[in-house]
């Protein structure tokens, strides 16, 4: 392991004082002689965000926080935070997620000889109890998820890049309404480079389980969607079917009654309905059928 390369840890907060700390504590328990910083970008927070961070200084003394507030969202947050780290390498996680024990050691491993890597996450559900209880094998909601006909994509909750090649491509894309990561991964993929998967290097990923919460999240997924094809089918980003997209509304017509039946039911209904109803959206605002 290759402990001379420098790392930073960057984390995007936007009203995560609830959260960050097991994050913080989680990153505090890594262990891993490198070189490595934590750069938190307050995205303009109004909880106390920064102050819960900046008390973690103790434990993790190359602890910085700056502030993100020209402009609201993660992928803006991470830039802003990125242009202020000292590593070689750029390791992104979230705020209101928690690296398993050996991620950073991992992923820094990967980082020697890849430019682009993704580590993977399981899953829990909020108000669980103890995040590490019953987690299962990673899940369809990190790593590297192959996409339908085009490129593939990470989520930014367990993404790792070069320095160099963030500063390549541009950083994030702050113009996304959401799926920044995607558009990330695929504008590395465009200019040569292969996301590097590194499923050993774990963190836990908490969903939502309040069903506004989740509405709002996958709504703007299918928006993103709609303007990801806008971006990048000059390169062969493949238009939705539309007797596809017409067959999942009938679908979700016929699971309507299992709602009735339990919380999980209701969830998956919801998250599949938010992200047609958005992907209708998208296609209003970005005038192209993408359904």
């Amino acid at each position: 392991m290759d402990e001379s390369l420098a790392i930073s840890v960057v984390i995007p907060a936007f009203n995560a004082a609830e959260t960050i700390g097991a994050q913080l504590a989680a990153l505090s328990r890594q262990e891993w002689s490198g070189s490595w910083e934590v750069v938190i970008a307050d995205n303009g927070s109004t909880d106390g965000t920064a102050s819960v961070a900046a008390a973690w200084k103790a434990q993790l003394p190359a602890l910085r926080v700056v502030p993100a507030t020209a402009r609201r969202g993660a992928g803006h947050a991470r830039n802003v935070a990125a242009m202020h780290a000292h590593g070689d390498f750029l390791l992104f996680v979230d705020a209101d997620d928690m690296v398993e024990p050996g991620w950073l050691g991992r992923m820094a491993d990967a980082a020697r000889d890849h430019a682009l890597i993704a580590g993977a996450s399981r899953e829990v559900g909020r108000g669980d109890g103890d995040p590490r209880a019953g987690l299962g094998r990673p899940n369809r909601w990190s790593g590297v998820a192959p996409s339908d006909g085009f490129l593939d994509a990470a989520a930014s909750n367990n993404l790792g890049v070069r320095k160099q090649l963030w500063s390549a491509i541009g950083g994030f894309r702050e113009s996304m309404v959401a799926s920044e990561d995607t558009a990330f991964c695929w504008d590395a993929q465009l200019q040569g480079f292969s996301i590097h998967r590194v499923p050993d290097a774990l963190v836990t990923y908490t969903m939502r389980s309040n069903l506004r919460q989740l509405w709002r999240q996958q709504f703007r997924w299918g928006v993103a969607a709609v303007q990801l094809y806008t971006l990048y089918r000059v390169h062969g980003a493949p238009r939705s079917s539309t007797r596809g997209g017409l067959l999942r509304w009938v679908g979700l017509v016929a699971m309507a009654p299992r709602m009735l039946i339990s919380a999980a039911d209701r969830r998956d209904w919801v998250g599949r309905a938010a992200r047609r109803c958005g992907r209708l959206s998208g296609s209003l605002r970005f005038r192209v059928l993408f359904v």
